[in-house]
């Protein structure tokens, strides 16, 4: 009994008042019982759909997104104008390849290796040539018509070099086949140690001779779902097409590649960059009662790629940050500083929504005290990232969020959308929410990003978290 009544009482100090076991209990059973977030975001997924930067969707999202949030009460709903850079596939999209080895493995009736299970429920018939599944990039320019030729698979920087020097990429479609590193348990930690060969790969291959590239999907999982994502050129080196191949589409050209001296692969894209577009940040707050003028911003990006329905990259993230407002304002919680949802347009590619926010803060002479995002997924909450000054405020709070399961606190908060704030604010507490990573590359970019793969109570819980959070930064900051 001692050491439960020791646990409690610095909740009842004059700080945390508010945030003690009753108030976790009111926020999670409003949230489990009663929470809107699973239906808001199925109707953003199902109605409009995705949501890359630009689009006609990304635009009706907007709207939709600022009609919404005008329903809740909430003291403020309106919208922030930014121009965003208009990219589109095109109409027309395919990837093949030809070899007569895989032609003869099929008529011999022999199974072919390609370390995964995925085509054994799909096999391809002889033909000639195959079509596999493959979509382009984010940023990439078009192929001016059918691109054939030769693939070289690479798996480590050091080989592209190595080959590249000796003239062996030139004239080549080139695969850049890294995939995740399986040793780590953080799963962001696997992406952020191959993801550099979508985003940079094109140049450093066209630096070469390359004629286009295909790159591996960013996921440890092996299907037929390829993953896009953006692609940035060196404007020193020619531009040349990138698409992303499945995991399984991978594994089967490299095997291929190593078999087949003359395995060929056709590709065909119609990708074109449009002039910049005027698209908007969507914003929500419940103004403060003691510090109006001191802000603590949460939230997610509203933009997402063109396959799938953006569910839970971003959709997830602002539906957390919607509802975690919606929460506090349910059950009667009184915010000392002003509570700002914001949903960023444009993290995919370009980054625009989040620079014109901060931006825009700093020239109003705003004071943004914190700053949390959700861009994680929609799945179990774990924890937050936090940054090491505010640590200590949240040993008080320990036991509890442990009893919640999202007692994983790491040192380092942050995100995309909330680094620019850190320019103008650098004295601000900046938070990352951190769900269960395990899952969140099986779909992240891809077209099984939808509404029907995000687990209702795991939202929930997630958008409960989100608001716990929030509620012990207000107050905690001055």
């Amino acid at each position: 009994m001692r050491k439960w009544l020791f646990c409690l009482v610095p909740f009842f100090s004059s700080a945390g008042a508010q945030v003690d076991s009753a108030f976790f209990k009111k926020v999670f059973d409003e949230a489990l019982l009663n929470g809107h977030a699973y239906a808001r975001l199925g109707e953003l997924c199902k109605t409009i759909g995705p949501r890359l930067s630009g689009s006609l969707e990304a635009e009706k999202a907007v709207q939709w997104g600022k009609t919404m949030l005008g329903t809740y009460g909430f003291d403020s709903v309106y919208l922030q104008p930014v121009m965003v850079p208009k990219w589109e596939r095109g109409a027309q999209e395919g990837l093949w390849f030809s070899s007569k080895t895989f032609s003869r493995s099929i008529r011999s009736k022999k199974p072919v290796d390609y370390n995964c299970e995925a085509f054994e429920s799909r096999p391809l018939k002889p033909s000639g040539k195959y079509q596999i599944p493959g979509v382009a990039l984010g940023g990439s320019v078009g192929t001016n018509g059918m691109l054939k030729a030769g693939l070289v698979s690479i798996h480590k920087d050091i080989e592209l070099d190595s080959l590249g020097k000796l003239g062996l990429l030139k004239g080549k479609v080139v695969l850049l086949n890294r995939p995740f590193p399986e040793q780590y348990l953080n799963t962001f930690k696997a992406y952020g140690a191959c993801v550099g060969q979508r985003v940079n790969g094109a140049s450093k291959a066209a630096m070469y001779g390359a004629v286009a590239v295909l790159v591996r999907s960013m996921s440890n999982r092996c299907d037929l779902h390829p993953h896009t994502g953006v692609m940035i050129y060196d404007e020193k080196q020619p531009k040349i097409p990138a698409m992303a191949v499945a995991t399984a589409v991978a594994n089967l050209l490299d095997r291929l590649a190593t078999e087949d001296s003359g395995l060929q692969v056709h590709l065909q894209l119609n990708c074109k960059m449009y002039p910049d577009v005027m698209s908007a940040n969507v914003i929500a707050q419940h103004k403060g009662n003691a510090f109006p003028e001191r802000i603590i911003a949460f939230g997610g990006h509203f933009d997402s790629w063109d396959q799938g329905e953006g569910a839970h990259d971003d959709g997830a993230g602002c539906m957390h940050a919607f509802e975690a407002l919606r929460l506090l304002k349910q059950i009667g919680y009184k915010p000392r500083h002003t509570l700002r949802c914001v949903w960023w347009m444009n993290e995919e590619n370009g980054l625009r929504g989040a620079t014109e926010y901060a931006k825009i803060a700093g020239a109003n002479k705003e004071i943004h005290v914190a700053a949390l995002e959700s861009d994680r997924g929609g799945f179990t909450p774990r924890g937050f990232g936090v940054d090491s000054v505010f640590l200590a405020n949240l040993e008080n709070y320990r036991n509890l969020l442990n009893s919640y399961g999202i007692g994983d606190i790491e040192k380092g908060g942050g995100g995309a959308d909330i680094g620019p704030l850190k320019k103008y604010f650098p004295g601000a507490v900046f938070v990352g929410f951190i769900p269960d990573s395990q899952r969140y590359f099986d779909v992240h970019h891809a077209e099984t990003d939808v509404f029907e793969n995000v687990n209702k109570r795991e939202l929930h819980l997630g958008a409960a978290a989100v608001a716990v959070m929030i509620a012990i930064l207000d107050q905690q900051l001055d």
